[in-house]
């Protein structure tokens, strides 16, 4: 957030300098004064990423609105592993819970590693599976998604739980026929009307519950590593994406690419973001890169999601611009279906 977007988001709401600064002590808990927030507006001090990242929360803010609940759908994929799928699904599912949404994430990767994220435990994984609780169960139809279904520490924040089990879905689907695409969106025409938004963490292959995910999406985000192979399997994964377009979902759209674990310092780096904007910049929306920082492996590791240990994190921008780019967009989608 720039001084500029600053001073915008104050006269939005209003509000002169003191009372933006007793505004921002009321959100931080700190003691900032007017003084203060004039060097940030004018740029001679940088805004303290706390401070930068519950404002664009409060920028992003869901207002009370009459019309109902779509389950606008997001598929986060793309073949290559390693390219921060998870860690865009998870951030992006929290920071539009935070933002006054329902929101549910649907685990759809066999290493369940989202699940653990928003915070059930391995222990739990297990004892979920042997009691077909998790995705797979419902996917196949053996048990209700309602069933399945579990709320998480971030209010307004649901998850499907994934585990191993769902590995065997990429065998079984293409064996029935009958809906062998289009399972999980079926499955997710039940619970639609309850969430604003239902965000899937897909599985690093084009197996069939990626598929189907794409089937079952309105959008799709592709998280790009700032190298060459992942910017190669962006090229495969889009040309997947049209051919889905073309024979199972019309409506679906690219939402945009992502940089991740960008380092700005890095030759290979700068170049990668380079030829990502060179490939795509003219017809794709390429989103702020990610970078590189440590808190994203402490955060995996303490398996908590990133945001929610410490909202100013590096990437907080990035993931604000996205949850942004989706909402503007879920409000394009309203005004179609209004329209009809």
């Amino acid at each position: 957030m720039t001084g500029e977007q600053l001073k915008a988001l104050r006269e939005r709401r209003g509000l002169t300098q003191t009372q933006m600064a007793a505004f921002v002590n009321e959100l931080t808990g700190r003691r900032y004064d007017k003084q203060r927030l004039s060097k940030w507006e004018t740029g001679k001090e940088a805004l303290p990423r706390e401070v930068m990242g519950r404002l664009l929360l409060l920028d992003l803010e869901r207002p009370e609105s009459p019309l109902p609940r779509r389950g606008t759908t997001v598929a986060v994929g793309l073949q290559k592993g390693g390219t921060a799928k998870t860690a865009t699904s998870i951030n992006l599912a929290f920071i539009l819970a935070r933002a006054g949404n329902r929101v549910l994430l649907v685990d759809a990767d066999p290493q369940g590693n989202a699940t653990v994220h928003v915070g059930v435990p391995q222990t739990d994984v297990v004892a979920l599976t042997e009691a077909g609780k998790v995705l797979y169960h419902a996917l196949m139809g053996k048990t209700p998604l309602d069933t399945v279904i579990r709320p998480t520490s971030v209010d307004g924040l649901d998850v499907v739980p994934s585990s191993i089990a769902l590995a065997s879905a990429d065998t079984e689907l293409p064996g029935n026929l009958t809906n062998a695409q289009t399972a999980l969106a079926e499955m997710l025409d039940g619970v639609r009307e309850r969430y604003d938004v239902i965000v899937i963490d897909c599985a690093p292959n084009l197996g069939a519950v990626t598929i189907n995910a794409l089937t079952a999406a309105d959008y799709v985000l592709v998280p790009c590593q700032a190298e060459p192979h992942a910017i190669l399997g962006v090229s495969a994964f889009l040309d997947t994406v049209a051919k889905i377009q073309r024979r199972l979902n019309p409506r679906l759209e690219v939402l945009g690419i992502l940089p991740t674990m960008v380092n700005p310092r890095q030759t290979q780096d700068r170049s990668s973001l380079d030829d990502i904007q060179r490939l795509w910049g003219d017809s794709r929306r390429v989103f702020p890169p990610v970078p590189r920082a440590t808190i994203y492996a402490q955060a995996a590791g303490a398996n908590v999601i990133t945001l929610d240990a410490d909202i100013g994190a590096p990437g907080v921008e990035s993931y604000a611009a996205i949850a942004a780019a989706l909402l503007t967009a879920m409000g394009r989608l309203q005004e179609t279906v209004d329209a009809a």
